[in-house]
């Protein structure tokens, strides 16, 4: 926690020293205008470079949390200088085995997330805020499959389809002409239908696991950090 207040304490100082910068000496816009597109990816791994490169500890890592995961793609489009719309997607697809003896576990699974949302930003400054929200689907699915001598279990998990929305507010600063780091919170209301699952056991009938609905209103949660890219 120390060297996390000490970074950000450095940071907001360096900030201040700059702030009034909006162009580069060659003249090149730090802030994004009306018509930029931007890209935005999770930096985690950035910060743990650096930071393992000045201490030389491997087990130092950046603050994170859940927001936009890695693999998760944020893309905007402004429609000017402090409106944007946002497109935000995740696509994963994973498989995971662990063999003990004779005894196989195979865990797969699906998982999709893509949205639609809005932005609007405040500030005069390199350091930025921002707010909005996105409508967000997700799609979700998963399997089980034990396998040993002569045995077999395979649990099948129904197809997932959920629909949110997702406030969120933030803050970024431009280190470089269109290049920003930064995080933001967000709160969300979702709604999940499962659809009906299946458990085939060597040995056993077939059962069927039932239906379920889920209605979560999310808790506030922190993005990792973020770098943005615009051009």
């Amino acid at each position: 926690m120390k060297k996390i207040i000490l970074t950000a304490a450095a940071v907001f100082a360096f900030s201040f020293a700059n702030a009034q910068d909006l162009k580069s000496k060659k003249g090149e816009n730090y802030l994004p205008e009306a018509g930029d597109w931007a890209i935005g990816f999770n930096a985690d791994g950035i910060f743990n470079y650096v930071g393992n490169a000045f201490n030389g500890n491997t087990d130092n890592s950046a603050p994170s949390v859940s927001f936009q995961k890695a693999g998760t793609f944020v893309g905007k489009k402004f429609i000017t200088d402090k409106t944007a719309y946002r497109v935000v997607a995740n696509f994963a697809v994973g498989s995971n085995s662990e063999t003990i003896g004779s005894e196989e576990t195979v865990v797969s699974g699906l998982d999709l997330a893509a949205g639609l949302g809005k932005e609007w930003r405040k500030g005069k400054t390199r350091l930025q805020g921002f707010y909005g929200a996105d409508a967000l689907l997700m799609i979700n699915s998963s399997k089980t499959k034990i396998t040993d001598t002569g045995y077999e279990k395979v649990t099948t998990s129904g197809m997932k389809i959920g629909v949110g929305i997702n406030g969120f507010i933030g803050a970024e600063y431009f280190l470089f002409p269109k290049m920003s780091i930064g995080a933001q919170y967000g709160y969300g209301l979702n709604i999940g239908i499962g659809g009906e699952g299946k458990i085939t056991e060597t040995g056993e009938a077939d059962i069927k696991t039932g239906k379920s609905t889920d209605i979560n209103l999310g808790g506030v949660s922190v993005s990792s950090i973020n770098l943005t890219l615009h051009f």
